[in-house]
């Protein structure tokens, strides 16, 4: 037997060796998975020392070993929090990132002055649903009705953003995200609404493929969610804020998130676009320029 904090600071101890960024943070997670309770009942245990069985410390200690070889966190407990929803999660989908949550942030807030009527939201390269989920939470907490649609082409995405977006009644299409008349076949409720929807957000791939991922995580995700389809990896964030002008009726709100070196080229590209006006450059949590955001005309 051993106790709770004993094997808190264990893991942990294992966890900064192997570099893991927040090695406390995890070590707390991973604990709390294994004994399927809340972080706040863990730190209650952890005070009162609790003591855990063989079993359950080797369970942890399996975990903490796979965890120090950069196996993401995610894909070991099989779950993940974004903007305060639960997502499940698995190998072969996008991770969702939390600087992504600004991507929300910003478009509940350009939403701030609705109070009635629906709005209809289409997110593209959706990945696990993580963005749709979060909105469709944030809109119903204020008593805003939604009508969204999900896309992405990858079979094991849609299932997953199926999965986590069901209690929100989110339509998930496997479709092509950058390709209008693709998206007119997936589905007939979205083809009825082509040039009148309210907002179209994207997370697309955008890394040039000419730049190798150096986090080792990263390398668990697909690359169908990394590379943007082009050495300066412009291809596809170009083809979605296409696809979003297309979809979007007068004065509704663009937002995709795209490469730290895209920032000016896809600004400059938007401003000299009729169809867009108030392009905006907005900065992620560590203030790099990480988003584009716009009105269609």
């Amino acid at each position: 037997m051993t106790d709770v904090k004993n094997v808190l600071t264990s893991v942990q101890r294992q966890l900064e060796q192997a570099g893991i960024e927040s090695p406390s943070a995890e070590a707390a997670i991973i604990v709390s998975h294994v004994l399927n309770i809340s972080r706040g009942k863990l730190g209650v245990l952890q005070m009162l020392g609790e003591q855990l069985d063989d079993v359950m410390v080797r369970q942890i200690t399996d975990l903490a070993q796979s965890r120090a070889t950069r196996i993401p966190l995610q894909h070991l407990t099989g779950e993940t929090t974004f903007y305060g929803v639960d997502l499940k999660m698995q190998p072969g989908v996008f991770i969702p990132r939390m600087e992504t949550e600004v991507l929300v942030e910003t478009t509940v807030h350009h939403f701030a002055s609705v109070t009635t009527g629906e709005l209809k939201l289409l997110d593209l390269c959706t990945g696990s649903g993580a963005i749709a989920a979060a909105l469709a939470d944030q809109f119903s907490r204020r008593n805003i009705a939604t009508r969204i649609w999900a896309v992405d082409r990858s079979v094991e995405a849609v299932k997953l953003a199926r999965r986590n977006t069901r209690d929100y009644k989110v339509r998930v299409l496997c479709s092509d995200a950058t390709d209008t008349q693709a998206l007119r076949q997936a589905d007939p409720s979205l083809a009825s609404y082509e040039g009148r929807l309210d907002a179209v957000v994207a997370n697309p791939p955008y890394i040039p493929t000419a730049t190798p991922v150096t986090q080792a995580e990263a390398e668990h995700d697909p690359a169908l969610a990394l590379y943007g389809g082009s050495a300066d990896g412009l291809v596809v964030p170009l083809a979605i804020a296409e696809v979003a002008a297309d979809w979007l009726a007068s004065g509704g709100f663009f937002m995709m998130e795209h490469d730290h070196t895209h920032s000016a080229e896809l600004a400059a590209e938007l401003d000299q676009n009729p169809q867009w006006q108030q392009v905006r450059q907005v900065q992620d949590l560590t203030g790099t320029d990480r988003f584009v955001s716009a009105v269609r005309a």
